[in-house]
């Protein structure tokens, strides 16, 4: 993984580790794509949960590999305007159970009784369908936009 640029002043890593949102982009036959995600950073990787029967993304990562995750730490109050892109491949892996409950504990909480019945009961019992998708960055951008806001009047 190369970073090509971090003007961030924080870790990369720490940055990832933040429950952020996280913007796929792949391409389809039509032209590009984007899918809002939650994402699990690990072992110098972006893992994302996904279902061959609800979503598209993955099928477009198996037909074209070269994608990227953009994430982004925004607050207009303090002009805060944080960015990691990892631009990379993807690849389409088997459900792993445990990788899951570790990628949903970042946004859910670390107790899966609180959860959503929906969170929970898809890793509880997954469907068939069932799996994550894996990019491994070979590039990496890291800016920080922030600027001064605006006085509160």
């Amino acid at each position: 993984m190369e970073i090509v640029e971090n003007s961030l002043g924080v870790d990369i890593g720490a940055f990832l580790a933040r429950p952020l949102f996280g913007h796929l982009a792949t391409q389809a036959p039509e032209g590009p794509r984007e899918s809002p995600v939650w994402y699990l950073w690990e072992d110098e990787a972006a893992w994302i949960l996904g279902d061959a029967a609800t979503d598209t993304f993955p099928a477009r990562i198996e037909e074209t590999p070269a994608c990227s995750l953009g994430v982004v730490d925004f607050d207009a109050e303090r002009g805060l305007v944080q960015h990691v892109g990892l631009r990379g491949r993807g690849t389409v892996e088997p459900f792993d159970r445990e990788l899951a409950e570790r990628l949903l504990a970042r946004y859910l909480g670390p107790d899966s009784t609180d959860w959503d019945p929906r969170f929970s009961g898809y890793v509880a019992d997954p469907t068939e369908t069932a799996l994550l998708v894996r990019i491994e960055p070979k590039t990496v951008v890291a800016r920080d936009q922030s600027y001064a806001p605006a006085p509160v009047r």
